[in-house]
C-alpha cells in the first residue's frame, strides 16, 4: 500500500482506490490523474494486492475503484463482484491489455462503469472516467442534500438530470476535440478510423483518407511568433471544416498536419474535396499580411480502391506518402497527389 487510507470524504474531492500490481502501469495511471486530483482536491490510494484491498480496507470509504483486470491473487471481476455486494453505488473502472479484451463484456454486464484498454490512450480515458465519476458524485451529493432539506420534486430531478447529461456531453466533446482548431483529435480519429475500416472491409465500401501538411509553418513561426502560427493553424482548421461533408471526420493529426477520414467516398469525390480545400485556403490567406512568408498546403490522398491498402494503417501511410510526394514536387503552388497501386503517384495541380 502506498497512500494513506481516507477516513472521511474530502471537502469536494473523490477518494480513488487504484488496484494495480504493475508498478509502471500504476505510475502511468497515477500520473494521468495528477491534473484531476489537483483540480478536484481528490486523493489516490494505491494497493497491489486485491485480497488486501477487499479484506483489510474499508471499501465503502472510496468513491471510485480502478482495478486491473488481471491480478496476482484474483481478477478484476472478483473485485467488481465484491464491490457490488458491499458498495454497489461505487463506480468500478476496469483496465486491461488487448489480451484481456474478452473480459470487457462480462465486466460491463457485471456493472463496471468503464473497461479501458491500456493502448496508450488511457492517459486521456482514465482521467475522463474519473472526472465523470466526480461529476456524478457532485450531483448526487447535491441531489441528496436538497432532498433532505426541501424534498425534491420530479421537476427538480429532471433539471438535475439534464444538467448531468449536458456536463457529460461536454466532457465527451472535450475528450475528442483538438483544443486549438476545434477539429477532432488524434485519439478520436483513430477510434473512428478503426470502425470505418471494419465497415468498409465487411461491405466492400469505398473509403478515402486525406493528409494535409501546412508548408512554410516553421518559417512563419520563426519570423512572426507562435501566436501568428496558432492563428494560421486555426485558419487551416476552419477551411477544412467548411469544405468537408457531414459524414467526414476532419482531425488535427499533430503539429501542422491535418487529415480527413472519408467513408463511402469514391476517388473523384475525394479529389474534389482536396482541391476545394486547397483553393479555399489560398483564397482565405490572400488578405493576410504574412510578411513575405510563403505558406501553402501539400495534400496527399489514399484510396481503398486505388492503392489497395491491406489495413487502415496502410491507408493512412499511403495518404502520407502521397502528401510527401506533393511536398517534394511543390513549385510554389499547392499540389494534390494521390497514391496509385504499386506506389505510383498521380498529381493534380490545385
Amino acid at each position: 500500500m502506498e497512500a494513506k487510507i481516507p477516513t472521511r470524504p474530502t471537502a469536494s474531492g473523490l477518494r480513488v482506490l487504484l488496484i494495480e500490481p504493475d508498478r509502471v502501469t500504476a505510475d502511468r495511471i497515477r500520473d494521468s490523474l495528477v491534473d484531476v486530483v489537483h483540480r478536484t482536491s481528490s486523493s489516490v490510494c494505491l494497493v497491489v494486492d486485491s485480497l488486501q484491498a477487499m479484506h483489510e480496507l474499508p471499501m465503502d470509504r472510496f468513491d471510485v475503484v480502478i482495478t486491473a483486470s488481471v491480478l496476482p491473487d484474483a481478477c478484476g471481476l472478483d473485485v467488481l463482484v465484491f464491490m457490488q455486494g458491499t458498495s454497489p453505488d461505487t463506480p468500478v473502472i476496469m483496465t486491461g491489455v488487448e489480451a484481456d479484451a474478452s473480459m470487457a463484456v462480462d465486466a460491463i454486464r457485471g456493472g463496471a462503469a468503464e473497461f479501458i484498454l491500456l493502448t496508450g490512450h488511457e492517459t486521456v480515458a482514465v482521467p475522463l472516467a474519473v472526472e465523470k465519476a466526480f461529476v456524478h458524485r457532485q450531483l448526487r451529493d447535491e441531489n441528496e442534500g436538497l432532498q433532505e432539506d426541501l424534498g425534491r420534486s420530479m421537476a427538480d430531478l429532471a433539471i438535475l438530470n439534464r444538467k448531468l447529461e449536458k456536463t457529460i456531453r461536454q466532457l465527451e466533446v472535450t475528450a475528442r476535440t483538438d483544443e486549438l482548431t476545434g477539429l477532432s483529435n488524434r485519439r478520436w480519429l483513430n477510434l473512428m478510423l478503426e470502425g470505418r475500416w471494419a465497415e468498409a472491409e465487411r461491405h466492400d465500401l469505398s473509403m478515402a483518407f486525406i493528409m494535409i501538411d501546412l508548408d512554410g509553418f516553421k518559417q512563419l513561426n520563426d519570423r512572426l511568433g507562435h501566436q501568428r502560427g496558432d492563428d494560421l493553424l486555426r485558419v487551416v482548421g476552419e477551411v477544412i471544416e467548411r469544405n468537408c461533408r457531414e459524414i467526414d471526420v476532419a482531425a488535427r493529426y499533430g503539429g501542422d498536419e491535418f487529415c480527413i477520414l472519408m467513408p463511402h467516398t469514391d476517388l473523384d469525390a475525394a479529389m474534389h474535396v482536396a482541391d476545394r480545400i486547397s483553393n479555399a485556403f489560398m483564397d482565405r490567406i490572400a488578405g493576410l499580411d504574412l510578411h513575405a512568408v510563403t505558406v501553402g498546403l501539400s495534400i496527399g490522398v489514399g484510396h481503398r480502391d486505388l492503392s489497395n491498402p491491406g489495413s487502415a494503417e496502410d491507408l493512412v501511410r499511403h495518404a502520407d506518402e502521397a502528401m510527401y510526394a506533393a511536398k517534394a514536387a511543390c513549385d510554389g503552388a499547392n499540389r494534390v497527389f494521390v497514391r496509385a497501386r504499386g506506389g505510383a503517384m498521380v498529381s493534380s495541380a490545385a
